[in-house]
């Protein structure tokens, strides 16, 4: 039996909105997509996912798309689908999850990360040192360790899909939609990371990431680092 490639999350953040353009602190405010964002994410979907086999991914490989409740990421998901068959479309499992919602900022709430520094200070906080979002969460917000439960659980639930996957020798590539801090936190809670520090990873609006397993074992996550878009199985390295 030939072996599948093995599974992926595909994650996306979601479209320019006003605030992820202006840098505003965007978590519980339900803000719409620019149209910039709505053309942005339509041309990402052509790109990303085709027939062709000139795309990252198959349509028909696609096992599962999670996607946070916000509005600004369910219209991300519609846009990224847009071109995608409708039969194919419907048979393609759409969850939304409160898991992979944005971090809760609290009371930083639409502030930018010089006023939320300014409303500290003057709140008598962070005298000798700088706000770190991932070391001092946010005030009646959230905290890493908040943020870390959710994801573990979501990721067990990933890793569950792809055990199913690899057992019964099927492709599955899913695909994440939700936001900036979130994702930043996915990616390193994938590789057991802390999330109490910066992990000095970069996501701008619209952007796109792979996280998958080494030697087709999902007990060896791993950050899939940039690399062709499509491999054909019988040329896949056996490092992977």
């Amino acid at each position: 039996m030939t072996k599948v490639p093995t599974p992926r999350v595909i994650f996306v953040r979601h479209g320019q909105t006003e605030w992820s353009k202006s840098g505003q602190h965007t978590s519980v405010t339900d803000l719409e997509l620019t149209p910039f964002g709505v053309q942005q994410m339509r041309n990402t979907g052509k790109s990303l996912i085709g027939t062709k086999g000139l795309h990252m991914i198959e349509p028909q490989n696609i096992t599962h798309i999670f996607v946070s409740p916000r509005l600004r990421a369910r219209h991300t998901v519609e846009l990224l689908l847009d071109g995608v068959n409708e039969t194919i479309k419907e048979k393609i499992p759409v969850v939304v999850t409160e898991d992979i919602r944005e971090w809760e900022y609290g009371d930083y709430e639409g502030l930018k990360t010089h006023e939320i520094k300014e409303l500290r200070q003057k709140r008598g906080l962070d005298q000798e040192t700088s706000w770190s979002i991932w070391r001092d969460g946010c005030e009646n917000g959230e905290v890493h360790t908040d943020v870390k439960t959710r994801l573990d659980r979501f990721i067990e639930g990933i890793k569950t899909i792809h055990r199913d996957a690899i057992a019964n020798n099927i492709t599955s590539d899913i695909i994440v939609v939700a936001h900036g801090h979130i994702l930043r936190c996915l990616v390193a809670r994938w590789v057991e990371r802390e999330l109490d520090c910066n992990p000095m990873l970069m996501l701008d609006a619209g952007g796109v990431g792979v996280l998958s397993y080494q030697h087709h074992n999902c007990d060896e996550p791993a950050i899939y680092l940039a690399g062709a878009f499509t491999v054909p199985v019988e040329e896949e390295g056996a490092d992977f």
